[in-house]
């Protein structure tokens, strides 16, 4: 059994603590939350890395992992994700679980203390952040968005949704752009940092054995010195129902095998009453292994190397991500269509519908088996605004229709179709 609490600790400030006994380890996050921009991402992708190099009390990162291995062997990574229109970056740790400690001595003051001092005292030299972190870390961000190019079944999808959201904040990478990046000084970052502490909104999550109110008492002491302005406001994600024409794109780049990307507009964000149906349509089009493209398109037709559909559930958008001989381009997107249009004349059986249903079932219902997926999950329904657990969630898919579940199908806009190729004109059967 496992307990949900959250509060919110000062403005802007919420902690969310599963209690739960299930795990070794504790789980905790730090997150702080700012609206996705082009002209700031690369900088909030840049700063956890910084801030993870050393405090003031563990300069560097020799001293950093002995504090970490003086509490059982702690581990620490920076982090950055976007949902929908937000950016958020922080850090992420695991240590082993208060209650498993020799002789039970309590290390949850000194955990999040350390958590603490790397969000608001970082290691600085000369009164701002070290020049020879922000340099190396810099150099390492500008790499990170160089070789996206090199998963070229990522890259398709960026580029479709950079396309397809032209204009619109969420077409902005989580890292940034590489000239944003290659922008950033000492001086502006150490700027934007200070910037941030009273402005940002933070996210604080916590899974393990300790208490809710254990958890707040000793977040309240790490962030003591954390200054406030009143509380942050993420501005609303915008999303389109009827996406006008169709567009096409397409890249030429050195590869053997095509990509093939389908976005399309759902009308239904996370927040929608349709979403729970929406998930199901999801996994009986394309989200299962017993989904509709991958019987069909991938395995029966053998049109595609993969074939697969996935939810954006902040943006309300759905992305079908195929691997094809480019001979097969035409022919695949036209298989694609067509099992969708079955989707939505509600063309398929009970037996193909059960499994779907109990496939998204069973990932609600076994989310408690992760530390990592909780946090994700309870993020999600932070920034939405909601607060139903997994097993609510799984609930509600039980009780989802075959009406339902055609109507969801039956709003789904065709927006933009990207396709990555070979060379032109030298374009090689692998």
């Amino acid at each position: 059994m496992q307990e949900v609490h959250r509060t919110e600790l000062m403005p802007g400030v919420h902690l969310t603590c599963v209690q739960t006994k299930k795990f070794k380890s504790s789980y905790w996050a730090l997150r702080l939350v700012t609206p996705l921009k082009a002209e700031t991402a690369a900088l909030n992708a840049l700063l956890p890395q910084v801030l993870c190099r050393g405090t003031a009390r563990w300069p560097n990162r020799q001293q950093l992992a002995a504090a970490l291995e003086e509490l059982y062997g702690g581990v620490l990574e920076p982090t950055v994700t976007k949902r929908g229109e937000s950016q958020c970056f922080g850090f992420a740790a695991t240590f082993l679980d208060d209650g498993l400690t020799p002789e039970k001595t309590s290390l949850l003051d000194r955990e999040a203390e350390l958590l603490g001092d790397l969000l608001l005292r970082p290691a600085t030299r000369n009164g701002r952040l070290r020049a020879d972190y922000v340099t190396s870390e810099r150099a390492n961000l500008m790499d990170d968005i160089k070789s996206a190019v090199n998963d070229k079944r990522q890259y398709a999808l960026r580029r479709l949704v950079e396309e397809m959201c032209a204009g619109e904040d969420f077409g902005v990478s989580r890292l940034g752009s590489l000239a944003a990046a290659e922008k950033i000084s000492v001086a502006k970052l150490d700027r934007h940092y200070r910037q941030l502490l009273p402005s940002a909104q933070i996210e604080l999550y916590y899974c393990g054995s300790a208490s809710p109110r254990r958890m707040e008492l000793v977040w309240r002491e790490a962030l003591r010195d954390l200054p406030r302005q009143g509380r942050p406001e993420l501005p609303l994600t915008r999303w389109r129902v009827e996406p006008g024409e169709r567009r096409n794109f397409t890249d030429h780049l050195d590869v053997t095998q095509g990509k093939l990307v389908l976005g399309f507009r759902t009308g239904c964000t996370l927040s929608g009453r349709g979403y729970p149906a929406l998930v199901v349509a999801n996994a009986l089009f394309g989200g299962t292994p017993t989904s509709k493209l991958f019987l069909n398109v991938r395995e029966r037709l053998s049109l595609c190397y993969y074939a697969s559909s996935g939810l954006d559930k902040h943006k309300g958008l759905l992305y079908v991500q195929c691997g094809v001989a480019f001979d097969n381009l035409a022919r695949a997107e036209e298989e694609i269509l067509r099992q969708l249009a079955a989707v939505q004349a509600g063309d398929f059986t009970d037996g193909e519908l059960d499994a779907a249903r109990r496939a998204m079932v069973r990932a609600y219902r076994t989310m408690a088996d992760s530390q990592g997926a909780q946090e994700d999950y309870w993020l999600s329904q932070a920034l939405s605004e909601m607060w139903l657990a997994p097993q609510e969630l799984a609930q509600l898919l039980e009780d989802v229709t075959r009406e339902e579940i055609i109507q969801a199908a039956q709003k789904l806009r065709l927006d933009t179709v990207y396709t990555l190729r070979g060379p032109e004109g030298e374009e090689a059967q692998p």
